[in-house]
């Protein structure tokens, strides 16, 4: 029994990401619910949970880490390096390993009977380029930091000295159609946002063919956070897309941010948010915020409702994270 049995949704992305990425078995450790990867000097872990049941669905979150760097005490300065780096971020975000020393790109969905579809697409996609963004990473803040490698090898194959060739230009399956308009403008599902907005946000609006900015609550300042997504904003690397911004309105310097981008891309992780954990805490236009970029080779009309589903939660829950950290700050005081 296993994912290559292929009997749950779970499973069945998870025995996907190895079937398309053609992954080497020789660099890999299977078990029952995933396994890890060796695309080069670093391990990738693929993997399912065992699912929730709720409302007579099941939900099953898969997940993938990439392991880049051991800060070897320079936490601090990996971590302003990174709340930049991030800002150009696609789907992958960077959490710290306390008790490894370990930072890794990581990325996760929550799939179900109703997205599975063109969801299973996009987590795979979001694998290639996670694993292609550690190795780049890697190289960028060893360079600018004091920090090492996370190097591993397979426990009997032994290391991988050339990075595998299947990822290591997969980034250029993404180019050729970025370089046209955006997929997304003009869809009928612009329109298919508003339920979503009426329902969350106390103020909102749209074009309904390029993008909409949205306000939510914020308890912890006068401003509100606020959500945009947009067409009209190409990625540096990838081209034109559907970027998403969501800004949380605190005056905070540069430490302030990329303690916090760590902290929160962490709770992302290790806590069950039911928002899909593509994308990345960073710092943009010298706030906190979290950014979310699809390139324009995984279009699918539907995506633009589910991001805008799965922004507002994440909206609601950080303010409300912010306030219960605001509450138990007065009541220490």
């Amino acid at each position: 029994m296993g994912w290559r049995d292929r009997e749950t949704l779970g499973e069945r992305l998870v025995a996907q990401v190895h079937d398309i990425l053609h992954i080497d078995d020789r660099y890999i450790v299977p078990d029952p619910l995933g396994f890890t990867y060796w695309a080069g000097e670093s391990a990738t872990r693929v993997e399912t949970d065992q699912g929730l049941f709720r409302q007579g669905s099941v939900t099953y979150r898969v997940t993938a880490r990439t392991e880049v760097i051991r800060t070897r005490g320079h936490l601090r300065d990996v971590a302003i390096a990174l709340e930049h780096e991030m800002d150009e971020c696609t789907f992958s975000a960077p959490d710290y390993d306390r008790a490894q020393d370990v930072i890794s790109l990581g990325c996760g969905v929550y799939l179900g009977d109703e997205n599975a579809e063109w969801l299973e697409r996009l987590f795979t996609a979001a694998v290639a380029l996670q694993v292609t963004e550690a190795f780049e990473l890697a190289n960028t803040l060893t360079f600018k930091t004091s920090v090492s490698k996370a190097i591993s090898a397979h426990p009997q194959t032994g290391p991988r000295q050339q990075f595998d060739e299947n990822l290591l230009h997969s980034r250029s399956m993404f180019l050729p159609v970025g370089d046209q308009p955006s997929a997304w403008r003009g869809v009928e599902e612009w329109k298919r946002t508003k339920w979503v907005l009426e329902r969350e946000a106390f103020d909102w609006e749209t074009d309904e063919q390029t993008f909409f900015n949205a306000c939510f609550r914020w308890a912890c300042g006068d401003e509100p956070m606020r959500l945009v997504m947009t067409t009209e904003e190409p990625h540096p690397k990838l081209g034109q897309g559907l970027h998403a911004t969501l800004t949380v309105p605190m005056p905070l310097g540069v430490e302030a941010i990329a303690h916090l981008l760590l902290d929160l891309n962490h709770i992302e992780r290790i806590e069950y948010k039911r928002c899909h954990s593509l994308g990345s805490w960073c710092e943009h236009d010298g706030r906190l915020a979290f950014r979310l970029f699809i390139p324009n080779a995984l279009y699918d009309p539907r995506i633009l409702e589910e991001l805008c589903v799965t922004m507002s939660t994440r909206a609601i829950w950080v303010d409300e994270w912010f306030q219960a950290m605001k509450e138990a700050a007065q009541t220490q005081s």
